[in-house]
């Protein structure tokens, strides 16, 4: 027992050792870091006052005036030609003639198609002779009948001749005009898929005649809002086509029927497209303005959505400095970026728009852009 002390002895002392060193490392850090610059500004002032750079923080204001408001309901829908035709033939033949090109300007009535009509216009003079002769036989029995040498009935079959040989000319030209192709309207020709020589049935495409001076665009909208829907509501079409344009225009009809399996009316607008940027067959989305009217509005940047309702902060000046006050307020219709105000807020009222989030109640303000205000200079002590 004796012997063991030495070795058990040594080794309690080692420990005390680290023990001692390892109080006085850590008595140190603690002596440091009360003392260092991180832990003075995270104890803050005395007082508990805000960080410096937080008491005024910068904000950019709006002031309320009445804008322009409408009720917006979204669609989307597809361009049309105000009319729009497909060139084809009435008849099988050849064609013999294409009096347009791709992109012509056509106007009513133009020769846009010839087909092939010799034999037509071989009967058409064979028919015409027959006509003649009728017409010389009919003008002989007139006079024979005048001077009593011929019997009534002769003279009506003579007329009857005439009649059915006229009747034939007309068919005759009827059928070589079928194979004339006209415009039936002003407009623009589309592509040319036709040729001469080419040998063409009734509904094979020669072409395309579109009057686009005016787009249809149709669309449809939910039966719910169908109170909002009547002709010359205006509306605002756009297509990725022109991106930023917009297209104006008015409701033209609104369909009698409401579809059964959608629950949606068939709405048709029109478009003024003089300078013809408008396709017929593009994609739209339509944007209706109902009840249009003037309101004050604010930007959405400005209001903040919490449980109990819709809040902005109002600057007033205060004591010489200008301060946010929270103030409470009645919210319409959102169009574009901006929230219809319908209680809560006066004409000429200016809320903070931008930076609503570094703003807290009563809390003095500066507006960016504005000077900034240098602190008074503090005596230096000797």
């Amino acid at each position: 027992m004796a012997h063991s002390f030495p070795r058990y002895g040594f080794a309690i002392v080692v420990v005390g050792a680290l023990a001692l060193m390892a109080a006085v490392v850590a008595g140190r850090t603690v002596l440091d870091g009360a003392g260092s610059p991180q832990a003075s500004a995270a104890a803050g002032p005395a007082g508990g006052g805000r960080m410096k750079g937080q008491d005024n923080p910068e904000v950019e204001t709006f002031e309320v005036q009445p804008t322009a408001f409408s009720d917006a309901i979204q669609a989307i829908g597809t361009a049309q030609a105000r009319e729009s035709v497909i060139i084809t033939p009435k008849v099988a033949d050849t064609i013999r003639a294409i009096r347009f090109e791709s992109g012509d300007r056509v106007r009513q009535g133009q020769v846009l198609v010839e087909m092939s009509s010799v034999e037509q216009q071989a009967d058409l003079s064979e028919t015409r002779a027959q006509r003649e002769a009728a017409q010389r036989e009919l003008a002989r029995f007139q006079e024979l009948n005048e001077r009593g040498f011929a019997p009534r009935a002769r003279l009506d079959a003579a007329q009857a001749a005439f009649d059915a040989a006229d009747a034939r000319v007309r068919a005759g030209q009827s059928r070589i005009a079928d194979r004339t192709i006209r415009a039936p309207f002003a407009g623009i020709m589309g592509l040319r898929t036709g040729s001469p020589g080419q040998y063409v049935r009734p509904g094979e495409q020669i072409g395309t005649l579109d009057d686009t001076s005016q787009i249809k665009l149709d669309f449809d909208v939910a039966e719910a809002q169908m109170a909002r829907l009547a002709p010359g509501v205006a509306i605002v079409a756009r297509t990725t086509a022109y991106p930023g344009v917009d297209f104006s225009g008015t409701i033209a009809q609104v369909d009698s029927r409401v579809a059964t399996a959608t629950r949606t009316v068939r709405v048709r607008a029109l478009l003024a497209n003089a300078d013809n940027r408008l396709r017929p067959g593009m994609l739209m989305t339509v944007e209706i303005r109902s009840n249009p009217r003037d309101v004050l509005a604010i930007p959405e940047t400005a209001l903040t959505d919490e449980a109990d309702g819709a809040y902005v902060f109002t600057v007033a000046m205060r004591d010489g400095a200008l301060v946010a006050e929270r103030t409470r307020v009645q919210t319409g219709a959102r169009i574009g970026g901006m929230v219809e105000i319908t209680s809560g807020l006066a004409r000429g009222a200016r809320i903070v728009s931008v930076g609503v989030q570094r703003v807290r109640p009563g809390q003095p303000v500066r507006i960016a852009g504005a000077p900034r205000r240098q602190p008074p200079a503090r005596p230096v002590r000797s």
